[in-house]
């Protein structure tokens, strides 16, 4: 079986977003004092940006909600609109760590201003493709998985966020015989 997932990314993992602000080059300070126009505010985690202005994240109901002064674009030029370059590079940098914990393949590649994540399983073949997108919008499809197979990775996707769609594809109809011939079923029938 395989299908196409839609998954809102959710900051909740301080590895991940640890990982995102390194390769972003901005410090990810635990505690700390971020700095707004009119002042300061104390956050559970505080991304220190160059110039005036960070970024505030604070934690709720085990994910992270996203703040920032958002005067003269400041901050916008280093984590993107709404913060969408950051949740783009968090996205990518959970993919990489729940796939490491499935012992699953991973290769990378960047198609129109899009992360593309191929997590390979190499116990049976089949392939996850995710795209990661700025504003942390994540396209997952599984394809080549036998049966139902695809389905031991909807934690995965749980991990990822809140998944928004679930569409199975033709390939759930197909099932292969022990000859390696494929048959197809007709599930109106």
């Amino acid at each position: 079986m395989s299908h196409f997932s839609k998954i809102n990314a959710v900051i909740s993992d301080e590895e991940a977003l640890k990982a995102a602000t390194t390769n972003m080059g901005f410090p990810l300070i635990q505690n700390g004092s971020c700095r707004y126009y009119y002042g300061t505010k104390q956050a559970d985690m505080v991304i220190k940006l160059p110039g005036k202005y960070d970024v505030a994240l604070t934690k709720q109901d085990g994910s992270y909600s996203v703040s920032a002064d958002l005067y003269g674009q400041h901050v916008e030029k280093y984590v993107g609109r709404d913060c969408g370059l950051l949740m783009q590079k968090y996205a990518a940098e959970k993919v990489r760590i729940e796939a490491f914990k499935r012992s699953l393949a991973v290769t990378e590649a960047t198609l129109d201003n899009d992360i593309i994540l191929t997590l390979t399983d190499i116990d049976t073949g089949g392939q996850i493709n995710v795209a990661c997108h700025i504003g942390g919008k994540i396209d997952l499809k599984t394809t080549g998985f036998p049966g139902e197979t695809c389905m031991k990775f909807q934690d995965l996707e749980s991990a990822l966020g809140y998944r928004e769609e679930f569409v199975p594809t033709m390939e759930m109809y197909q099932e292969k015989p022990v000859d390696g011939t494929e048959q197809i079923y007709n599930v109106t029938e």
